[in-house]
């Protein structure tokens, strides 16, 4: 009983233990003769307290990843409907605002073409269409402050094949 309790085993634990200890002890015992029985009781002993510790280690690390993962999904919920109010409050500002920006946001946004290819698409110039991307995401983002959301920046769906110097237009 003091060698399984030096084990770092719960004091609950240890009549479990020991009795589980002698009970495998007398069945090894029907099978074969045992040659040192006091030494096997240790031996068996100590495996089963490894093994209930072994078990312990488990259930903690199941546990903890439960629980990160519980965490995790939680905190992608989260984001995730915070970004579909947000998508939804912005589809709604930006189809407020005139047809040349809301036309040259979503062609550049959404089709992510160019500032060139909007312009041959809308029949004006390319200064023209940057400054109705200009004017049309500035009015969605003072809309969207208005509402109370944070606004650094409107983040629409991006293409991969995207430079950083067209994602930041």
């Amino acid at each position: 009983m003091r060698s399984i309790m030096k084990m770092s085993v719960e004091q609950q634990d240890v009549d479990d233990i020991l009795q589980e200890t002698f009970i495998r002890v007398l069945h090894s015992d029907a099978k074969q003769q045992i040659k040192s029985p006091k030494g096997y009781l240790f031996v068996v002993s100590r495996n089963l307290v490894l093994k209930k510790l072994m078990q312990q280690s488990k259930e903690i690390h199941t546990e903890l990843d439960d629980a990160l993962l519980e965490n995790d999904i939680d905190n992608t919920v989260e984001k995730e409907l915070y970004q579909k109010l947000k998508f939804k409050r912005f589809s709604k500002v930006l189809s407020s605002l005139p047809e040349k920006n809301r036309r040259a946001i979503l062609l550049r946004k959404l089709y992510c073409l160019s500032h060139k290819e909007i312009a041959k698409k809308m029949n004006v110039s390319v200064s023209s269409v940057e400054k109705y991307i200009a004017t049309g995401l500035k009015q969605c983002k003072q809309s969207l402050c208005a509402q109370g959301y944070e606004v650094n920046e409107v983040k629409l769906p991006i293409q991969l094949n995207q430079s950083k110097e067209e994602r930041t237009k």
